[in-house]
């Protein structure tokens, strides 16, 4: 199992993606090589640190030199166009000349779906590639796709995307029988536009998928459903409202339940134990533990991270990648796409 990541993505690049890198590899054994690809002035002294060299992770990281690095802000269009010298470049090639299995980026989410759909192509029987996110619930994984990808879908892309979550929910889940929602404005059935009603009839048709009916987005986080698809522009701002939710929970809870050990009129056990509820409240609703989309229907493993990412995000976005690995998710894929 090896894996390429790129250094130099995201807000935060070498002082996230490095300490992420040691931290997994230092948790899983199985992982046979990281490779980082980016600034070898930036990287190396972190690979200097005590924490890496005292034990045998150095030598289960290669580094790949790379001169330059895209932007947030760089045009997706000019990345593939004119700079083949970037770390993003250089990872995702990492993978298509059979260095790496994976390839985990933050960086911009334009430019590595281009670069990969350019280095990699996609999988037999696929219209467009989608991006899925995992989704935290009261009961189960559940996933969301697309994300962002394709801002305009047919109702046979859209059919397309649910079978491809399947694959994804078997790969990573063990799940065989998973239930797909369509995500609507409403649950009676034609609540929806042309594209999503036409989904509908498409997924009741078809014996390969165990379609359960539509979903609102309030509901998104019942746990109801493993697969929940949509267009990239619904999905997106759909995902991205229920992070920001979680992280007004989780700043409104902070600065109404100060935690006891910065506290010092909270020593009482009834305080004690609110902390604790609290902390776990805080972990639970967490998006670091659930960081790491999937880019589905692209001919090799791609996986992307929050471009704001701490280390933990990039811990999660990287133990995706292994899980993606382990469920053999590019075989489960061209299965479910042929049958």
């Amino acid at each position: 199992m090896k894996l390429a990541i790129d250094a130099m993505g995201g807000d935060n690049g070498v002082s996230v993606t490095v300490p992420a890198a040691i931290s997994v590899l230092k948790n899983n054994s199985r992982i046979k090589q990281i490779l980082l690809v980016g600034n070898e002035r930036l990287i190396n002294p972190l690979l200097d640190d005590a924490r890496c060299s005292a034990s045998d992770i150095r030598s289960r990281i290669r580094v790949i030199p790379a001169a330059e690095t895209v932007e947030m802000t760089d045009n997706p269009i000019d990345v593939l166009r004119q700079r083949s010298d970037t770390s993003m470049f250089a990872a995702l090639k990492a993978v298509a000349d059979g260095q790496a299995d994976v390839c985990i980026s933050g960086g911009n989410t334009g430019a590595l779906v281009g670069l990969a759909r350019h280095l990699y192509g996609f999988q037999t029987g696929v219209r467009r590639m989608a991006i899925c996110a995992q989704l935290p619930t009261l009961k189960k994984n559940s996933y969301l796709l697309d994300v962002g990808a394709n801002v305009d879908c047919s109702g046979e892309l859209l059919h397309q995307f649910a079978r491809m979550g399947c694959a994804l929910s078997e790969a990573l889940d063990g799940n065989k029988d998973c239930r797909v929602k369509a995500l609507s404005i409403g649950t009676e059935a034609g609540k929806g536009n042309a594209a999503v009603n036409k989904a509908v009839a498409l997924c009741e048709a078809d014996k390969n998928i165990n379609y359960d009916g539509l979903v609102e987005g309030g509901k998104l986080l019942a746990g109801e459903s493993d697969v929940i698809f949509c267009d990239g522009f619904v999905g997106n701002i759909a995902l991205k409202s229920c992070e920001g939710t979680a992280q007004y929970i989780r700043q409104l809870a902070s600065n109404i339940f100060p935690r006891s050990d910065t506290d010092e009129n909270s020593d009482t056990d009834e305080n004690s134990e609110m902390d604790e509820n609290v902390a776990q409240l805080l972990t639970e609703i967490d998006p670091a533990r659930y960081n790491g989309a999937c880019l589905l229907g692209l001919g090799r493993l791609v996986i992307k991270s929050h471009g704001g990412s701490q280390q933990a995000d990039f811990m999660a976005a990287i133990e995706k990648g292994v899980r993606a690995i382990d469920g053999q998710l590019l075989d489960k894929m061209a299965a479910t796409l042929n049958r």
